[in-house]
């Protein structure tokens, strides 16, 4: 009931923005973008020593990935990393260099004309893709600044307002997963999302078999929501055989104690971390008062300045690695790379 109440508070808040003016696709789903079109690879970058980075081009890691059946497992012994911290590592906490254009659309998926803003870098050819999906009761407002941030380093987000998210008319967290899924289309993308878009995300990449992996930000599981079975993710959690990245926060009443690392139980190949003092808004970005409302903790051993910019350089390094634009994404997640945030009690590595 506790939950119940929240969700009603948040729902109450929340400005989702979309009132603007839409462009509705009549072409189907997702037009114009194909990563598996024939136009020029997209650059790479490469660290030096002299840490200025460089590029390259993508065929090298085109034929390097072509002999894996599945991306590379993120662990410093997979990657062959003996020193990462030998070079100078790209700093993911600050914006890209990339210029970002934003464009509204809508399209039929199941169930739901879904609307969308589409976040792409200028100046990159094709791309690679990331759905990225907002929390329960959440607005996409409140995912915005990860969509810009994420596209400022090269990358095409797709950030959808999820159409299942409603108390009075039904909760359906399976059909979010589902058109979230339909929105990728025939393209390889990341699926990622905040709390409950985080589980949809599980869902989404559970039923997609060309997925490059996923990134859960304190990502929830189903639990004692009225009408709503209880633990959904459990079903779908252990068909995803891709990578995932998985960041968390201090339990609460708002991530469901931290249910979502069952979840990351079920997962193979995975690298979870928790922020320590984060709360559940510290994933949002930009947070409102809806959420800290509720949600904000009280007591921390870190402040909110401290902590934001660890879960989005976190978070942006593992998108870069999943989409293979740099291997400074391979590394901030090795050993190595979050040591120095381990050492400071910062973060804790939980698998």
């Amino acid at each position: 009931m506790r939950l119940l109440l929240i969700s009603l508070c948040l729902i109450s808040i929340v400005s989702c923005d979309e009132d603007d003016t839409l462009v509705t696709n009549d072409a189907g789903i997702m037009p114009r973008l194909n990563l598996d079109r024939d136009a020029a690879p997209l650059p790479v970058i490469d660290t030096s020593q002299d840490a200025r980075p460089v590029l390259r081009d993508a065929s090298e890691v085109e034929e390097d990935m072509a002999s894996q059946s599945e991306p590379p497992i993120m662990s410093s012994e997979d990657m062959g990393v003996n020193d990462p911290l030998a070079q100078q590592v790209l700093d993911f906490s600050q914006r890209g260099s990339y210029e970002v254009q934003q464009e509204r659309a809508s399209t039929e998926v199941t169930n739901c004309s879904i609307s969308y803003s589409v976040y792409t870098p200028m100046g990159i050819p094709n791309p690679p893709i990331v759905i990225l999906g907002h929390g329960f009761a959440r607005g996409s407002g409140a995912m915005s600044g990860w969509a810009e941030h994420l596209s400022s380093w090269g990358v095409e987000v797709v950030l959808p307002t999820l159409c299942h998210y409603n108390v009075f008319t039904g909760v359906d967290h399976e059909m979010n997963g589902q058109n979230m899924r339909e929105l990728a289309g025939n393209n390889r993308v990341v699926y990622a999302g905040h709390s409950a878009g985080g589980l949809a995300a599980i869902i989404a990449a559970s039923q997609d078999d060309n997925a490059l992996g996923v990134l859960g930000l304190d990502a929830t599981d189903t639990q004692d929501v009225p009408g709503v079975r209880n633990f959904i993710g459990r079903d779908y959690a252990g068909s995803v055989s891709i990578p995932v990245f998985g960041i968390i926060g201090e339990p609460s009443t708002c991530n469901a104690d931290n249910n979502g690392l069952d979840l990351y139980g079920l997962i193979e190949r995975k690298r979870v971390v928790k922020v320590t003092s984060s709360d559940h808004c510290d994933y949002e970005s930009p947070t409102n008062f809806g959420c800290t409302s509720n949600c904000e903790n009280r007591e921390t051993e870190f402040l909110d300045d401290d902590i934001r910019p660890v879960i989005t350089a976190l978070g942006t390094a593992a998108v870069i690695s999943l989409t293979g634009l740099s291997s400074d994404g391979d590394i901030v997640w090795s050993a190595q790379g979050l040591n120095d945030w381990v050492m400071s009690g910062m973060i804790q590595v939980i698998e």
